[in-house]
């Protein structure tokens, strides 16, 4: 064997031998290189308290609803949501190596002499034994590996309604079965896209009788949104999404962008979100926020919960008119600011079709308290007001001839929420939250009387129809040797009308991905109010031009209710 075919077969053993080592070498960058772990880079989008971004939440956050942290996972309190991550997971440094660098051998020598095929022997496998790794264009770009996400939850539900004069066997009750799907795509750290599709199945519901009534099984599309930035200085949201205004915990009237109230008696906020297009200047130095939004759907008119007659509040949109002409199109503003320790939210909402809103919202520490408010204002209303003569009764209306006026106040129509939260410990690790809330409604009613005929003239809006409303709260997280139970005990009452309801949620995690759910709550007060509401109407009514099937609804007096959930 000659001496240069001995030198050969020694560095080509060494380049086996070296083998293994390549294959763990630094060419697939660590974790800290591929996600900006260690890397100084601008800063990401800060959290917004009370912007509702549709940021993809940890698990209690995406399918705990509004209860199950706070008085179903995070009433947002001041926001979306509800309860949101921060900016960092989606908009954090890059940290990838520049490019460049890979490129830079490639052309510097390109006039230089053309080595010896020995001598690109030797430079090669000098390079591979010692030379450092190269890295692959792929590699040194800001890309992760694994970019589609794949979850959603399975929640069955059960529930029942008592009423009077209802024997047992006669009792309502409903079976909902609701699966979410999503998709989280994040190609990278500053391009995510994410899509919502929910089915909803109910074998308790009556099939399909009109064209116009809903599906069974429904499927609607709850978010579908593309989120990317500019800089990583003006930071965009285009699509289906939710974006919740406000620090209400029951009463949230500055929660302008959606056509829907937010149930406060539901484990899980079941709203399905907006199309619109958000954009988000966050000033870092000062924690402050500012937003402008391009409405791309119908926000409605002012409709709150309505109430089926299984007893479980649902959600009515206001509108229907499709966004099909440019002058359809609607527009809102918001600024966040730091004040010392309070924060404050300012936001105007606009649309044709739709009287413009203003609001203003609050939170702050208080000594042992946290106090938040919020004011909404608008001119008018949208929706006619009815005066009714006190005492009146449906059939004195449509058959002895009583006169109701509908007519449009003028001036501001504002809308107060104030609130109040005390925590404290008791024990050795428990914490106890008490809290109370007021409403004030200016175009509310004060009494209950009018409340058939506002039910026909679809003017009956749950929890914002009486002129004041209170609520009390208390919530044990995971009292004494309950490590994985929270209780979450509460009374809402329309001081109006002089009718409450009083109720015990349960929230048990039962394993790492189920949660068992139960409640139960009780109706009193006057007969005929918002949470005694009971209803007769005799045959031959004729409203509008048009004869009412004569209909009874019995008032409630308790409900019963038990869900599953599994989140993935």
């Amino acid at each position: 064997m000659t001496p240069r075919t001995l030198t050969l077969a020694v560095a080509v053993a060494a380049v086996l031998a070296g083998a293994p080592a390549l294959g763990q070498s630094d060419e697939r960058p660590d974790e800290d290189a591929l996600f900006g772990g260690g890397q100084e880079s601008a800063p990401p989008e800060p959290p917004a308290a009370s912007s509702g971004d549709p940021d993809r939440p940890d698990e209690d956050a995406l399918f705990g609803g509004g209860q199950e942290s706070a008085p179903a996972g995070q009433p947002a309190s001041s926001g979306e949501d509800s309860d949101r991550p921060d900016e960092d997971a989606l908009f954090g440094g890059d940290g990838s190596a520049p490019a460049e660098d890979a490129a830079a051998g490639t052309t510097g020598g390109a006039k230089e002499r053309q080595p010896t095929l020995t001598e690109a022997e030797e430079d090669r496998d000098a390079d591979v034994l010692s030379g450092p790794a190269t890295r692959s264009a792929f590699d040194t770009e800001d890309v992760i590996d694994d970019p589609l996400k794949i979850g959603g939850q399975f929640y069955l539900r059960g529930f029942m309604a008592g009423s009077e004069d209802t024997s047992f066997r006669n009792t309502a009750f409903s079976a909902p079965t609701l699966v979410d799907g999503f998709f989280d795509a994040r190609p990278s750290d500053r391009l995510r896209g994410y899509i919502v599709g929910r089915l909803i199945y109910d074998p308790a519901e009556p099939p399909r009788s009109t064209p116009d009534a809903p599906s069974n099984p429904r499927m609607l599309l709850d978010q579908a949104w593309l989120r990317f930035d500019i800089g990583r200085t003006v930071f965009f949201t285009v699509g289906k999404q939710h974006v919740k205004w406000g620090t209400g915990q029951i009463w949230n009237p500055t929660d302008f962008l959606s056509p829907q109230r937010r149930d406060p008696l539901a484990f899980v906020d079941l709203r399905t979100g907006v199309s619109m297009m958000k954009v988000h200047v966050p000033w870092e130095s000062r924690g402050w926020n500012f937003y402008g939004i391009l409405i791309m759907d119908d926000l409605g008119t002012d409709v709150g919960a309505i109430t089926d007659p299984s007893g479980s509040p649902t959600s009515q949109a206001g509108g229907s008119d499709p966004v099909n002409r440019l002058g359809r199109l609607g527009g809102a503003v918001r600024a966040e600011v730091l004040l010392g320790p309070a924060e404050v939210g300012a936001s105007a909402v606009a649309q044709n079709g739709r009287r413009p809103r203003f609001g203003l919202d609050v939170s702050s520490p208080l000594g042992p308290l946290d106090i938040y408010g919020e004011v909404a204002l608008k001119k008018r209303t949208d929706r006619p007001l009815y005066r009714i003569p006190e005492g009146t009764t449906l059939e004195d209306i449509v058959q002895g001839g009583v006169q109701v006026e509908a007519y449009i106040p003028e001036g501001l129509t504002p809308q107060v929420t104030a609130g109040a939260t005390y925590s404290f410990s008791y024990g050795d690790n428990d914490l106890a939250v008490l809290g109370a809330e007021y409403f004030f409604n200016s175009t509310g009613y004060t009494g209950s009387f009018g409340y058939p005929y506002l039910i026909l003239k679809n003017g009956f809006n749950p929890l914002y129809l009486g002129r004041h409303y209170g609520a009390a709260y208390l919530f044990l997280d995971r009292p004494g040797p309950l490590e994985r139970t929270s209780f979450n005990l509460f009374t809402l009452g329309n001081l109006s009308d002089r009718s409450f309801t009083t109720r015990l949620n349960v929230v048990h995690r039962a394993l790492t991905y189920l949660t068992v759910e139960a409640y139960g709550s009780v109706n009193y007060g006057r007969r005929g109010g918002e949470f005694r509401l009971a209803i007769d109407v005799p045959p031959g009514l004729v409203v509008d031009g048009q004869e009412i099937p004569a209909f009874s609804i019995p008032a409630p007096t308790f409900q019963l209710g038990a869900g599953l959930r599994i989140s993935l």
